[in-house]
This record gives structure tokens, C-alpha cells and sequence, in this order.
């Protein structure tokens, strides 16, 4: 599909080879959320089926050798070129069903991402979020500086009634994951139960108990790789 300037100049640059339908609705739909005046200096929104490589970021390479989601990505201006937000929309879209698509639902998790790296990008470009001296180092700051205006963000969009119950649907879909994750562990299927479990967590993080069964599956299987590979010996 052809590349699209928006109206505020920002150019969404399709490098997927399987975009989901309406993928691009719901970037121009969740920008409508974000200030015009916090993206200004952003030269385009790329779209990429999942994330390829990262230079000199070690905590991405751990995030794609276990399978964690990488949602987006936040690159700079450099040598004159304007900065850029790159979405993944693999990971984006993990663990929300096809029908989804066109739904409220979609467009929060769209928008989630999207204003987490436009926090990352007014950290870059002014040094601060809500206010000057706020502090953004080390990088666990920023990020939770980011997370900060991606709340924000959120918390407008929920106050119209149909994002209010795409958030409990979001939740409802988490809660399914995790039953699907309970049930794959009582058949000894660690792998299924593990990724339903960060499914549900990637939907809601507010669902600890999710990550924490994830990571007992995986530390589970681990050990069982481990020790078949030693019994071979």
C-alpha cells in the first residue's frame, strides 16, 4: 500500500507485508487524542510487521529472544533527517482476535503505543514531559515519564463511553487469555500456557498474576530443556 501524508505533515510509511485492515484508520484516530504541538518535528509513523534489528539496545534483543512484545520504537532526528515512530504491528496486535479490528479496542491499544513513544520524542526534542526538571535519567525515568503521557492520553479517550468499554473489553480479552493459560498448564502444555499468560498481561498489565505464571512456565521449561540436554550427555 502507497505511503500517506497526514494532514499535520507526519508521513505513515507502510513496510508491512500483511498490514490488518484499518491499521491506518486507527493511527490518524489516536493522533486525534495526542496535542498537534507534541508531534511537531516527527517526520513519519513507519508500520513494520515485527521488529527486525536495533542498534546498541541490549534490552531489545533480550525482549526478542524471549518472545516479549515490542510494540513500537522512538528514533530520534539525526543528520537532518526528522525523527520517527516505528510501530510493530505483530506485537501490537498480539493477543486481540480478528474481529477486533475495526473496534474501540484496537484504537486504545493503538493509542497506548503511539503516545508512549510521542513522550520519548518530547523528551528528545525539549528535555521534559508535563514540566521542566523532571527527571528523565537513567532510561527507567524516561520510560516512566513516557508511560505517564500515554496514561494521559488514555484517560481523555475514556471519558467517551465507547473507549470506557473498549477498556473493559480489553480486560474481559486478558482475562480469557489467562483462563486459556490455566487450562493449558492443567494439560501440560507450558509453551500454550506461558503465551496465553503474557498474552493476558500484554492486554492488562494490571495483571500480575499473569506475568508471574508466565514466568514460572517459562522457568519450567528451562529447567526441563536443561536437563533433557544433560541426560543425553
Amino acid at each position: 500500500m502507497e505511503d500517506v501524508e497526514l494532514s499535520n505533515g507526519i508521513v505513515i510509511r507502510n513496510s508491512c507485508h500483511r498490514m490488518p485492515f484499518g491499521a491506518r484508520w486507527h493511527i490518524r484516530g489516536s493522533l486525534s487524542w495526542i496535542d498537534p504541538g507534541d508531534v511537531v518535528g516527527i517526520g513519519s509513523i513507519i508500520l513494520k510487521d515485527s521488529i527486525e534489528e536495533v542498534d546498541d539496545a541490549i534490552w531489545y534483543q533480550r525482549a526478542i529472544s524471549e518472545g516479549l512484545s515490542i510494540n513500537g520504537w522512538y528514533r530520534p532526528a539525526v543528520q537532518g533527517e526528522s525523527a520517527t515512530i516505528t510501530l510493530f504491528l505483530d506485537d501490537l496486535y498480539r493477543g486481540i482476535p480478528g474481529f477486533y479490528r475495526l473496534t474501540p479496542v484496537i484504537r486504545l491499544s493503538v493509542a497506548a503505543t503511539l503516545a508512549h513513544e510521542v513522550g520519548h520524542h518530547l523528551i528528545a526534542t525539549r528535555g521534559y514531559v508535563f514540566a521542566p526538571g523532571e527527571k528523565v535519567v537513567p532510561i527507567e525515568y524516561e520510560e516512566e515519564m513516557a508511560h505517564r503521557y500515554s496514561f494521559s492520553v488514555l484517560k481523555r479517550m475514556k471519558r467517551r463511553w465507547y473507549f470506557k468499554l473498549a477498556s473493559f473489553g480489553m480486560k474481559d480479552l486478558a482475562g480469557w487469555h489467562y483462563a486459556q493459560g490455566a487450562l493449558a498448564w492443567k494439560k501440560g502444555n507450558l509453551k500454550r500456557a506461558a503465551e496465553s499468560w503474557y498474552k493476558s498481561f500484554h492486554l492488562d498489565p494490571d495483571r500480575q498474576d499473569a506475568i508471574i505464571w508466565y514466568k514460572r512456565a517459562k522457568e519450567i521449561t528451562k529447567e526441563a530443556t536443561a536437563s533433557a540436554g544433560e541426560t543425553k550427555v
